[in-house]
């Protein structure tokens, strides 16, 4: 049975701690083997104190006789300003930035092992971390995560005394000291308090982020981040860049804060280059070789792919089909040429084009993935289409708007240098 950790965000009030515990073990729900607290230098003096030193932690777990989770000043995080100082509150924008960063980060990295569920609350700290902690989760969040908030009944809020419906303590007191009574003139006891768990429902996004974004290392922007989820409804906004004397594909945004470099095979490559071809000049005539066709739409995309690879390697282009191949030879694979002697198949296409849908998914949502990854874009009657894949057969090339596609020829290095 894996690791159960309760993350909880929490402020100048770790009450909130004990009082969510006290909830879970109430409701019967999954008792956490460890316990994670992020917040600031004065949240953590104040868990320290309360949790550890005076024992309400301690005392809660003997009362309703739960064993106690993993927990020390270890496992109390302070965020970081702008900086990199720990910070007692985050006052400027850089630190509201830093602060982001760092809890999307935590959720990244304990969400990263399979074997490790995660129970976040949001009951306690500043209304930024908790809307923070709770965008994480739904970014990071899996089926076995959950997200709670923790209801305590009027009259016990903020309470410097109240950690739990104890049973065993007595009256409880105002911070002057003085003892507090209920609306009926009798005195506040702490058992008679009623602490609900409240579950917030939250839709789970970690299917649409970059595959290589959910596993642990490096740092969370949280900026770059929207930014980058934000791209796939502003496709006018994306740059493509088919650099082939680099033999790479550049990804960027607009204004270039952001920039993602791929370097596929060579396979890959050309045959990117007929589509982004076909998609600038207009050619709504490159198929894929399927049906009755399927010889000829074949043919048409050998010849082209093999120009390119010829252009990549530098070349000559040949009127001969055994020629062009030969030249290729000790650069490929024999069985990768030889196919090259017959037209080109659907599986081949399809080969291709999962390529490089896999490679833009590693570092880019699906959604933008989607915009670079050929597809149809053209009906049947050479018509561009407002939507991919909505026609049953038409001409392929890459989604994206024209403007967007920049190609670098190779001849374009040779007359640069």
């Amino acid at each position: 049975m894996g690791k159960h950790i309760l993350l909880a965000t929490t402020g100048e009030s770790p009450q909130v701690v004990t009082e969510t515990l006290y909830a879970i073990h109430k409701e019967g729900l999954t008792w956490p083997d460890e316990i994670r607290l992020v917040t600031t230098t004065v949240g953590k003096a104040r868990a320290e104190k309360g949790l550890l030193d005076e024992g309400h932690l301690a005392r809660l777990c003997d009362e309703i006789a739960r064993p106690q989770p993993a927990f020390d000043t270890g496992h109390i995080e302070v965020v970081p300003g702008a900086k990199g100082q720990d910070v007692d509150d985050a006052r400027s924008l850089e630190d509201h930035e830093a602060l982001a960063n760092f809890i999307m980060t935590r959720v990244r990295d304990l969400t990263a092992d399979d074997q490790q569920t995660v129970h976040a609350s949001l009951a306690g700290g500043r209304k930024t971390m908790t809307f923070y902690l709770g965008y994480a989760m739904s970014l990071f969040g899996r089926r076995q995560d959950s997200l709670s908030h923790v209801l305590i009944s009027k009259g016990y809020e903020s309470l410097r005394d109240f950690w739990y419906p104890s049973l065993k303590q007595g009256q409880l007191h105002g911070y002057d000291g003085k003892p507090l009574f209920t609306a009926d003139g009798m005195p506040l006891m702490p058992g008679d308090a009623e602490v609900t768990l409240a579950p917030i429902p939250f839709v789970r996004h970690r299917h649409d982020l970059p595959e290589l974004l959910p596993q642990s290392g490096g740092a969370v922007h949280f900026r770059e981040l929207v930014r980058l989820i934000n791209l796939g409804e502003l496709p006018e906004e994306l740059c493509l860049r088919i650099d082939l004397p680099e033999q790479t594909i550049i990804v960027s945004d607009m204004p270039g804060s952001l920039s993602f470099t791929f370097k596929p095979g060579l396979l890959a490559l050309a045959f990117y280059a007929v589509m982004a071809r076909a998609t600038l000049e207009g050619k709504s005539t490159l198929y894929r070789p399927s049906g009755e066709y399927a010889r000829a739409a074949g043919e048409v995309l050998r010849d082209l792919v093999l120009r390119e690879l010829l252009a990549l390697h530098e070349q000559p282009a040949s009127a001969s089909l055994e020629t062009s191949i030969q030249s290729l030879r000790g650069l490929f694979k024999d069985s990768t040429l030889n196919a090259l002697l017959s037209p080109l198949t659907y599986t081949w296409f399809d080969q291709r084009k999962s390529e490089l849908s896999k490679l833009f998914k590693e570092k880019l949502t699906e959604r933008v993935s989607n915009w670079l990854t050929p597809e149809l874009i053209w009906d049947d009657a050479g018509e561009r289409l407002d939507q991919t894949g909505k026609a049953k057969g038409g001409g392929y090339g890459i989604p994206l708007p024209v403007g967007s596609i920049t190609l670098v020829e190779i001849r374009e290095r040779d007359a640069i240098s």
